[in-house]
């Protein structure tokens, strides 16, 4: 019985598990990705699920990783529509967004301010998220400066930062900031 049913929501968590077990293959040292929501339509635990969807959003600082999760999803989404069942299918929510590459001067005042303010204690780091820097970093020079979340948790409602860390992050954009105007 259960072979005939198109289920959306099957093909859903499929879909969900396949990609934890496989994006760790192809990932980079700091690729992220997150399914941060998930539809399942009517959403009755007595009626079989006619639609499902579910948003994922992968990050990496290289195109080969990237283009290698878009590989992999579409891959996945082959594998799962053979088994029969639902059917899924893939839609970018936007364009993608290229990795940039920030200022390599401005990078270099901020790590001299992180070093006089934090000494031995800051590191770089690259953001694959959609920050402004990354969007307009075409058209101008622009560099990103992050402060410690407590216990390293991000884009969770988890996140904060403590008081001193933000002040320490002030000190030291404003001390980048003043290296670059009197360059």
């Amino acid at each position: 019985m259960m072979s005939i049913r198109k289920d959306a929501s099957a093909a859903l968590y499929a879909l969900a598990n396949a990609i934890n077990e496989e994006f760790p293959k192809v990932a980079g040292p700091r690729s992220v990705w997150t399914m941060g929501r998930a539809v399942i339509k009517p959403g009755a635990a007595s009626i079989v699920p006619g639609y499902a969807e579910l948003d994922l959003q992968y990050r990496d600082a290289t195109t080969e990783v990237l283009d290698a999760f878009e590989e992999t999803v579409a891959r996945l989404i082959g594998e799962i529509n053979a088994r029969g069942g639902a059917k899924v299918t893939a839609e970018p929510a936007r364009e993608r967004v290229a990795p940039a590459h920030m200022d390599e001067g401005f990078r270099k005042h901020l790590a001299v301010a992180a070093e006089k303010h934090a000494p031995g204690k800051w590191t770089e780091m690259p953001s694959g998220a959609f920050h402004d820097a990354g969007v307009i970093a075409d058209f101008m020079p622009c560099a990103m400066l992050f402060i410690p979340s407590i216990g390293g948790i991000s884009h969770d409602f988890a996140e904060d930062s403590h008081d001193q860390d933000i002040a320490r992050g002030c000190q030291v954009l404003a001390d980048a900031a003043a290296s670059i105007l009197s360059a």
